[in-house]
C-alpha cells in the first residue's frame, strides 16, 4: 500500500465556525485553488458578498487571480506571517483535529489490515 499525500483546500467563515470543503488534489495549482474561489462564489450566492477579509497562508498557489476573486467584492486579503500560526488559530485547530482524528484513523485501518498491531 502506497501513501499518496492529499491538499484539502477548506474556506472557514470565523464567525460560525462553517466549514465549506473547496476540493481535494495531489498537486494544487494556481488554477486549482483560484477555481476552488469562484466555487465557493457560486456557492454562496450573495452571502459571498459578505465576506469582509480573507485570512490565507504565502504558499504559491494563491495567485493573484485567487486574491481576485474575492477583492471583486470588497474583501481585504491578509496573508499571514510567516511561521505564526497564532495569526490563523481556527484554521491551524482544525488542521490538527483532521491530522489527528482522520491519520490516526487511518493508521489503526492500515495496521488491522495488514495484520499487524
Amino acid at each position: 500500500m502506497l501513501l499518496k499525500r492529499l491538499y484539502v483546500l477548506v474556506f472557514i467563515e470565523h464567525g460560525t465556525r462553517r466549514m465549506h470543503l473547496g476540493g481535494i488534489t495531489a498537486s494544487p495549482t494556481g488554477e486549482w485553488t483560484m477555481q476552488q474561489a469562484r466555487n465557493l462564489a457560486l456557492s454562496l450566492g450573495e452571502r459571498f458578498e459578505d465576506i469582509r477579509f480573507l485570512i490565507r497562508d504565502r504558499g504559491s498557489n494563491f495567485t493573484t487571480s485567487f486574491d481576485a476573486v474575492f477583492q471583486t467584492t470588497g474583501t481585504t486579503i491578509l496573508r499571514s506571517a510567516v511561521q505564526a500560526p497564532r495569526m490563523n488559530a481556527t484554521c491551524e485547530r482544525l488542521v490538527g483535529t483532521l491530522r489527528r482524528e482522520l491519520l490516526d484513523r487511518m493508521r489503526s485501518s492500515a495496521s488491522n489490515i495488514c495484520g499487524s498491531s
